[in-house]
Parts: C-alpha cells; structure tokens; sequence
C-alpha cells in the first residue's frame, strides 16, 4: 500500500503541473485520510486492548467500501495525467544501441492500472474475509438458535 501510494503520488501526481489542480487530487487524498484514520485509531485501540465495536463494525465495513473508490480515483488520476506523460514524454527512456530498448512510461502506467485492478480484486475479497472472520456472519438467526 505504501509503494502504491509512493507511485501515485510522487510519480504521477507530483511530477506533471497539471494534474496537481485537478478535483481527482482532492478527492483520493480524502479517501486516503479517512480510510488511514479509522483504520489507524482502530489499529492503536486494539493493540492496547480496547475493542469498540462501532469502531470495530467502521474499519471492516467502511474499507470495503472506501477501497474501490480510492482505486477508481487512483485511476482516474492516471487516465487524467497520461496525456501529459504522452506530449512532455516524462519518464520515457531509450537505452543506447547496444541494448536498443525503449520505456513508454504511458504504457508502464495503463500496465499498472491493469495490476491495480487485478490487486483490488485480491484485498476486497481480503477485506471481506477480515470482516468475517472480526464480525461474524451477521446472520442473526444462526447467532439465536
């Protein structure tokens, strides 16, 4: 989460002008905060002992749903700065003749959107297992009989 978190901002959003004004910004430093705090208070609470449950029902409950949308962000921030990676060709490289490679860093980062969502897929299917595993099913009528 840190080395998604590290690309996204430094790599795309600190490198390109452009892309820092826009609302997309905003909005995935929003999420990013407010997943990190329930999640953090929660962490700090529980290593001390101290288990509340509205907190507890919040951190499971509310990074499934937080999630995907700061992964939608992320990738909305991507798809927006792409343009400019593409005219400024910032990151792109093209090694020397010996080894004759090139890096177009716009398709380095429709790769990583690829992987984002692959990854998503994983840590939500984690999340509900966590959830699960903290809260139970929820199924009030096997928690009766």
């Amino acid at each position: 989460q840190i080395t998604e978190r590290i690309i996204v901002l430094f790599v795309v959003i600190n490198s390109q002008e452009e892309v820092q004004g826009k609302y997309v910004v905003c909005v995935l430093f929003f999420l990013w905060n407010l997943l990190d705090v329930v999640r953090y208070t929660y962490n700090m609470l529980a290593r001390t002992g101290i288990y509340y449950l509205p907190l507890t029902w919040l951190n499971f409950s509310l990074c499934i749903l937080l999630y995907p949308l700061s992964v939608l962000a992320k990738a909305f921030a991507i798809c927006v700065s792409l343009p400019y990676f593409e005219s400024f060709g910032t990151y792109s490289i093209k090694l020397p003749f010996p080894f004759a490679f090139s890096i177009y860093f716009p398709y380095v980062l429709k790769m990583y959107l690829l992987v984002l969502f692959i990854g998503m897929c994983f840590i939500i299917q984690n999340l509900f297992s966590e959830r699960k595993a903290h809260l139970g099913t929820g199924d009030i009528k096997k928690k009766r009989s």
